[in-house]
């Protein structure tokens, strides 16, 4: 009977072992916040899982009791994370149980914590505004946001730094975010008037950015006070630099026009001079554009070639070459082609180093349709300097064509010593380069380096003459109409007759005969 008893027993604490193990278990993500918040008191984030853990558990007094002593430990100078966080959560707890008043409570507490910045606080208020819209009390919500931006004149007449040792209460005035809130609600709510004076209380203020100048400017325009959102958009490009005022300038820039197009035509170009002032050069494209287009097509055409010439040799020089394009076929198409030569002469001078050889290829065709073969060729010489003939060959093939169309066998011997000239410089260029960069690697002894030089000498003279050599004595591989022969010995064998084929040496050689 005793070993009976002692089973009993011996199982009812088995039992009860297990109950108090299950037990712990369920609690030991509970019991794991507990140990975190002891280390670190002042975790928002381990406050809010402790809190989501009495939710899941359906036990509204311990979320409540968790929230109290939340938002009652936290020091939100010391808090790791966003101590308005709990206190938002906390309102909103009572709101979906439908407890408003509680909600407004905790929330008007929220209100006077210290935070360590200002954005906390507005987030405070406008969490608060947006519960009483969801409730429909939009009387409510704008009066708390008027009370949340009320500033003193004892404020106002402080020093900037002076302001920053204030409490975040007495600085929420200059968040722009709150004011952006209660712009929205006047202009929802309220009147144009209402609206305009919170607007210009915020220009007064010098809490507003480029975007809320863009709305005042919107909402003006949409109530057909054009002139007044004018002026607006006039206070805020002067109020911004660049590059916060490009939307500013760009809105500005077209809308005006937009408006009256061309009926103030001078009062447009005074806003474009005045733009393209503050503007830097190099981002003034778009506005250089708009302003060519404002004179084509109201305006006067030579004004707008005047823009082009400007914006061409100002803005970035990698956007020059589309620009200077453009340039050329709007002067082709009211002046004529004769008209364009001045623009390629600059366009050589003023693009990117990458694309003189297309102004130059473009240019010289011009002169070649108009006829002026000399005038073509020196463009070929001007614009050869800038193209490897190993990498770019694009002109020296136009430039070869052109020599067997309208040359002679100078011109042509003179084209082939340039390209052989050219091709040299690159090729020194390419090997100065990599010796350079060869002997900062090896930092050799300077005999090695002096030997590496003279065998570079050496083997450039060689290739140059091969070079020469085979230009001078090779015969011409070109086709019909090319020049057939430079130079050297008359071919063993008679080559069948080219009826196309340049006759150079006649001439000369009937003058000889007759002399003799």
């Amino acid at each position: 009977g005793e070993a009976d008893d002692l089973d009993v027993e011996g199982g009812d604490d088995m039992d009860l072992r297990l109950a108090r193990l299950q037990f712990l278990l369920d609690r030991r993500a509970e019991l794991l916040c507990s140990v975190r918040l002891r280390q670190n008191p002042h975790n928002v984030h381990e406050w809010h899982k402790r809190v989501k853990i009495f939710e899941e558990q359906d036990a509204p007094d311990k979320v409540i009791k968790a929230f109290a002593e939340a938002v009652q430990t936290v020091d939100p100078v010391k808090a790791d994370g966003k101590p308005h966080t709990l206190w938002v959560a906390f309102a909103r707890y009572y709101e979906d149980n439908d407890d408003c008043d509680s909600a407004r409570d905790i929330l008007e507490r929220a209100t006077q914590v210290p935070y360590r910045t200002v954005e906390d606080l507005a987030q405070v208020w406008c969490e608060y505004a947006e519960m009483e819209l969801r409730h429909d009390e939009f009387e409510k919500a704008l009066a708390l946001l008027t009370r949340a931006v009320q500033v003193s004149d004892r404020v106002l007449r402080m020093k900037a730094a002076d302001v920053t040792n204030l409490p975040v209460q007495q600085r929420v005035w200059k968040n722009t975010k709150v004011w952006s809130m209660l712009a929205d609600l006047e202009e929802s709510l309220g009147t144009l008037e209402s609206t305009q004076e919170v607007y210009e209380r915020m220009i007064e203020l010098k809490v507003v950015t480029p975007q809320i100048m863009l709305n005042y400017a919107h909402m003006l325009e949409e109530a057909k006070h054009f002139e007044k959102s004018f002026s607006v958009l006039e206070k805020g490009v002067n109020s911004f630099e660049w590059p916060f005022s490009k939307d500013l300038w760009l809105t500005y820039l077209n809308k005006f026009v937009e408006r009256y197009q061309g009926t103030k035509i001078e009062r447009a170009r005074d806003l474009f001079e005045q733009a393209l002032g503050k503007i830097p050069a190099t981002e003034a494209k778009p506005v250089y554009l708009k302003y060519a287009l404002l004179e084509e097509e109201h305006g006067l055409m030579k004004n707008a070639m005047a823009v082009y010439d400007r914006a061409a040799k100002s803005i970035d020089i990698k956007e020059r070459y589309n620009l200077y394009i453009e340039y050329i076929n709007k002067a082709t198409e009211f002046f004529g082609v004769t008209k364009t030569r001045p623009i390629y002469e600059s366009a050589v001078q003023n693009v990117a180093q990458g694309q003189i050889m297309d102004i130059a290829v473009r240019y010289a065709d011009l002169e070649r349709t108009l006829g002026e073969v000399d005038r073509a060729r020196a463009i070929y010489v001007y614009g050869s300097q800038y193209c490897d003939p190993g990498k770019e060959a694009e002109l020296w093939d136009r430039w070869h064509a052109f020599e067997v169309r309208h040359g002679n066998e100078d011109t042509f011997r003179e084209m082939l010593r340039i390209k052989r000239s050219v091709s040299l410089q690159f090729d020194q260029r390419h090997v100065s380069t990599s010796d350079t960069a060869q002997g900062l690697i090896e930092q050799g002894p300077s005999a090695k380096k002096q030997k590496m030089s003279n065998d570079m000498e050496a083997l450039e003279r060689q290739m140059m003459e091969g070079e020469m050599g085979m230009m001078q004595n090779a015969p011409s591989q070109s086709k019909g109409g090319d020049i057939v022969q430079t130079g050297g010995e008359e071919p063993s064998a008679p080559a069948a007759k080219n009826t196309d084929e340049i006759d150079i040496d006649d001439d000369d050689d009937d003058d000889d005969a007759g002399a003799a």
